[in-house]
């Protein structure tokens, strides 16, 4: 594995020459070296290591290497010059942050990997809202057209036929005083009509036609014809009662 050189930066505004030192060693690094924009754009308080490969990268100040250097600095600094016998002296440990480095790293990769779901997750939102945009809207559907009732066919007048039982009491022809009673089966015919008649209408009739003897008059009523009753009527007596008035049917014909 590659070794690497942490070097701290300071810049001369005088010269513009930058130099970076590290606790063996100094590099000047001038505006025609082509690190100088890179240096440059590094905030204050950055390191940078220098590989044995010669790769340069920055990173924060972990291992308080500016502490260290300006420390020593200031030490020999203060040392008589005059002195015979100088001691070199020992660079301390640098602290072994790898563990430290690694989990930052790991750290920073794990939010890179969110960064990223979080761009493609907005990438998509992003294109199914242009596709809704071009999406044309749904053509309005036409109202279903209103179904009209049909005109009710107008009914046809029919003509109807009640076949009635009753009990027929009257006095005889030949013998007015003698009452005689009897009960016969007839049939009313009706003219065309609007409606089917009732009950009522029928036996309306037969009253009218009791007591004026006869079936020939029709009273103003739609009567067309009646059968059987009108042979009693009309030839046998006089004085006609109808009781007992039975209905068999009432039905078209």
């Amino acid at each position: 594995m590659a070794s690497t050189t942490p070097y701290i930066i300071n810049f001369n505004k005088k010269t513009g020459v930058f130099t970076l030192t590290s606790t063996k060693d100094e590099v000047k690094v001038d505006a025609k070296h082509k690190k100088y924009e890179w240096l440059k754009n590094q905030e204050a308080g950055r390191i940078v290591k220098i590989s044995d490969k010669g790769r340069w990268n920055s990173s924060k100040d972990y291992i308080g290497l500016y502490d260290e250097i300006n420390s020593s600095t200031s030490k020999k600094k203060s040392t008589v010059k005059s002195s015979v016998k100088t001691t070199k002296r020992k660079a301390k440990p640098v602290k072994d942050n790898s563990t430290e480095l690694k989990e930052l790293k790991t750290q920073l990769k794990e939010l890179q990997t969110s960064n990223n779901k979080l761009k493609t997750e907005i990438a998509k939102l992003k294109n199914e809202i242009q596709l809704l945009k071009k999406k044309p809207l749904p053509a309005k559907q036409k109202p279903l057209p209103v179904k009209t009732k049909p005109n009710p066919e107008k009914k046809q007048p029919k003509a109807y036929k009640a076949k009635i039982t009753a009990t027929l009491k009257y006095n005889w022809q030949r013998y007015p005083h003698e009452k005689r009673e009897k009960t016969i089966n007839f049939s009313i015919e009706t003219k065309k009509l609007d409606k089917k008649p009732t009950q009522s209408f029928f036996k309306s009739y037969l009253k009218l036609a009791a007591q004026a003897g006869n079936t020939r008059q029709k009273f103003g009523m739609r009567i067309n014809n009646v059968a059987f009753l009108d042979n009693y009527l009309n030839y046998t007596g006089k004085n006609f009662k109808i009781t007992n008035i039975s209905f068999i049917s009432i039905k078209e014909y």
